[in-house]
């Protein structure tokens, strides 16, 4: 049952991430560039990162998550520094907070205690971090602003660390093998 529950949970989750996936991607055409569609979707993504890693190192039910969470707020707070800098420089505003979106997911989570929060934490992590990396290769390759698509390509190494990471987290969780 309760695997079940958490399956329904992870797929309901995943539902939610392609439909905002497709709702962003036809907003940028609509209402900015592709460079300024970057540097919001990644500074809300950003914040999202640090508020939930925030929630799992003070609910995480392992020391491992705990960790995990504690990192996640470290490199996720500076890469948000550097990139509210670089968007003051190209002078394009960012959000100060995150969004309905972004918040029903922190709720989601904080809901939840126990190996379901640190289950769905994890998985959480997984898709926000392919989800991201798929962002900054985008903005790595086809991006038209010379210093944000160098500064994205920077980051992927430790996006992609950070992946891993939390792949290996979710597969040594107790509640994994249940499934």
């Amino acid at each position: 049952m309760k695997a079940l529950f958490l399956l329904t949970i992870c797929t309901a989750l995943s539902a939610l991430l392609a439909f905002s996936n497709r709702f962003a991607h036809e907003k940028q055409f609509i209402t900015k560039s592709p460079d300024q569609q970057f540097v919001m979707e990644a500074a809300e993504g950003g914040m999202l990162e640090v508020k939930l890693g925030e929630l799992a190192s003070q609910k995480g039910v392992s020391n491992e998550v705990k960790s995990f969470g504690k990192t996640m707020v470290a490199d996720h707070t500076k890469v948000n520094d550097e990139l509210k800098a670089l968007a003051q420089k190209k002078q394009i505003t960012i959000p100060t907070a995150i969004g309905a979106k972004k918040q029903q997911k922190y709720d989601s989570l904080a809901a939840l205690n126990g190996e379901q929060f640190d289950m769905l934490y994890m998985n959480m992590m997984i898709a926000s971090h392919e989800q991201t990396i798929g962002l900054f290769q985008t903005e790595s390759n086809k991006g038209e602003d010379a210093e944000l698509k160098k500064w994205a390509d920077s980051k992927v190494p430790a996006l992609k660390h950070h992946l891993e990471m939390a792949k290996k987290l979710f597969k040594a969780s107790p509640g994994a093998a249940k499934h």
